[in-house]
């Protein structure tokens, strides 16, 4: 059922809508009991965030009891807070609910408080292993190695590097790479000798801790005093090693809501070294306990196509959101021989026509690599100082810059900020805070002042070096410190402006200000009106793409397992990002076998075709 022809008028739509506020207050009063997870699937632009709050608002827990509210990202935690907040309802976001990340949850309720504390080391938790500057050598970080139990419990051994991670000077030498792996296995046993633990460690812990019987026992007893129950948002995105976690958790009595969506299933790769040999019979084979099935995001179109790349049975998801009627076909444009601005400029005009806002059109791609380099700079920040300051002030000055790559920023200007002032720094961040009696506070306040007075990237990066150690060594002063470093870091590449070292576009072009500009995984529950998803050429070294686009145009086999499969998924996020206009740019090849396939498949696209500009439409 599905709102296509305009004579059904309001009253289809009003019928539809009254289903999806019904589903969705299904969910809001769905009962969880002990020993058992609950689960529930929901489409993209179902309003589950905004649903599981409902949950909140109108489920309160018992005296001195709270709601865990578990994520895999910062920003559905910042969502959920803010929405409790403007409901008039603060108190839901504090204790004794719980309203973060699931490593946070399991740092703070599963590990830390049975850690005994031993000579010299300091438990500490880092949210990514690049946090530690031990971490970090040579624009690498031991994020960028898998690790192995070796006998142990934890993986810290066996590092192996994952190629596709690393800077592109160490893929193809391999003499680099076995001393970089050396350095690797290193770094880890000295940190894990101090007390770091990055997310694998920490899970491994958890579930070390969970299978000793008198142990699980006290976690089980502080677990069910203090929540009624834990919900799990975007549980799709649970490692075997969290879905594990859960299982144990089900096992201590306490009420599990787990609510997802197989479909945009896109971390496949954190398996790759695991104990965990199959999922638990609780959490795999069987239909979901609820589904949310009424899109209030996309246009019909957009759902018709997302359908076609879905990996499993679930239905095809019925548009009701403010655009549900647009007709506006899937846009395929071709970049063979084209270079990224006239397939950018031609999405551009697209979303012109449709009135869309530059800071509403979204490029995407699986990798970073794949983006135009004008609009994401470098993946990485690079590994000397000048360049490392001027690509988190590229990225913060970008208007395309994705919420991860900003965070990252964020987190590489208060590290320069702290080694000019107070020397190079050896801990992360809040032991060395800590240590230098600062708070997190006044340190953003800091950065804050220091990212407003740094010059204009479009300077020369030898000069732009000069004029930022000025303004680090002023503020420094006005606070009554005698910054250590005395002179402004050394600049290899005179004759360019700042921007260009670190691979970002000129500030004042157009090319820049076509819009934001994210890997798939980094705008993972975000949407924009406009969408472009940009598929990388094939070539006789890699044929992934083409394997892609073979899988999708012969139509996904259910449950298709192994790298394609993920590829299917990401490609079927990235498209349900989209509100109102979604677009591919691919080679002419691909291209030709999409169209033919969406025409099979009756979904309403419009390709260009080179040389001569050719529109094709077609229609179901």
């Amino acid at each position: 059922m599905t709102p296509r022809d305009s004579s059904t008028g309001t009253d289809a739509i009003a019928v539809l809508r009254a289903e999806a506020a019904a589903a969705q207050h299904a969910l809001v009063n769905m009962e969880t009991s002990p020993g058992r997870i609950v689960r529930a699937e929901a489409c993209p632009g179902a309003g589950k965030t905004r649903t599981i709050v409902e949950r909140h608002l109108a489920c309160p827990a018992g005296p001195r009891q709270g709601r865990a509210l578990v994520s895999f990202t910062k920003v559905a935690g910042r969502e959920i807070r803010k929405r409790c907040v403007d409901e008039g309802r603060p108190e839901l976001a504090q204790f004794p609910h719980f309203i973060g990340t699931f490593d946070a949850f399991v740092w703070r309720h599963l590990l830390r408080p049975y850690l005994l504390p031993k000579p010299g080391k300091i438990w500490q938790r880092l949210e990514e292993w690049s946090d530690h500057p031990q971490a970090r050598r040579d624009g690498a970080a031991l994020d960028d190695f898998s690790f192995s139990y070796g006998g142990g419990v934890v993986r810290i051994s066996d590092p192996q590097p994952i190629i596709r991670r690393l800077p592109h000077r160490f893929r193809r030498d391999e003499e680099g790479r076995q001393k970089l792996t050396l350095w690797a296995a290193s770094a880890m046993q000295r940190l894990w000798s101090q007390g770091y633990l990055s997310g694998d460690q920490l899970r491994d812990m958890a579930l070390h801790l969970l299978s000793d019987a008198e142990r699980r026992k006290r976690i089980a007893r502080v677990l069910l005093t203090r929540f009624r129950e834990i919900v799990i948002d975007e549980s799709q995105d649970c490692s075997d090693e969290d879905l594990r976690i859960v299982d144990m958790l089900r096992e201590l009595d306490i009420p599990l809501l787990l609510v997802g969506d197989p479909d945009q299933s896109i971390y496949g790769f954190r398996n790759l070294v695991s104990l965990t040999t199959a999922v638990p019979e609780t959490l795999s084979g069987t239909a979901p306990d609820h589904r949310l099935t009424h899109n209030w995001r996309s246009t019909q179109v957009i759902c018709d196509l997302a359908h076609t790349l879905r990996t499993s049975n679930a239905p095809c998801d019925t548009a009701v959101g403010p655009y549900h009627a647009e007709t506006t076909p899937i846009l395929l444009l071709p970049t063979t021989g084209r270079k990224d601005g006239e397939w950018l400029g031609d999405f551009g005009a697209a979303a012109e026509q449709l009135a869309v806002p530059q800071d509403q059109r979204l490029v995407v791609a699986h990798g970073n690599s794949t983006l135009p380099k004008g609009l994401t700079g470098t993946r990485v920040p690079p590994s000397d100082q000048l360049g490392r300051l001027i690509w988190a002030t590229a990225v913060l000055r970008s208007p395309g810059a994705s919420t991860r790559h900003q965070e990252r920023a964020h987190k590489v200007l208060r590290e320069a900020i702290l080694r000019h002032w107070y020397g190079q720094p050896d801990t992360p961040e809040p032991v060395n805070l800590a240590h230098q009696g600062l708070s997190p506070l006044e340190l953003q306040v800091a950065e804050q002042s220091v990212l407003g007075a740094l010059p204009s990237l479009d300077m020369p990066a030898a000069e732009w070096s000069r004029a930022t150690h000025s303004v680090l060594t002023a503020k420094a002063g006005l606070l009554g410190l005698v910054p250590q470093v005395q002179r402004a870091y050394p600049c290899k590449k005179h004759g360019k402006a700042a921007w260009q070292i670190v691979g970002f576009g000129a500030p004042s072009s157009p090319h820049v200000s076509v819009g934001r500009a994210s890997t798939v995984h980094g705008v993972k529950g975000d949407q924009a009106d406009a969408v472009l998803v940009v598929i990388p050429a094939s070539t006789p070294e890699d044929s992934r793409s083409t394997d892609l686009i073979k899988a999708w145009a012969e139509g996904p086999v259910r449950e298709m397992p192994g790298e394609t499969g993920e590829a299917l998924r990401v490609l079927y996020v990235a498209a349900t990002r989209a509100r109102r206009l979604l677009a591919f740019a691919l080679e002419d090849d691909h291209l030709a076998m999409i169209a033919a396939f969406l025409t099979r498949r009756g979904v309403p696209f419009r390709a260009l075709r080179e040389p001569q500009q050719e529109q094709l439409r077609l229609s179901g």
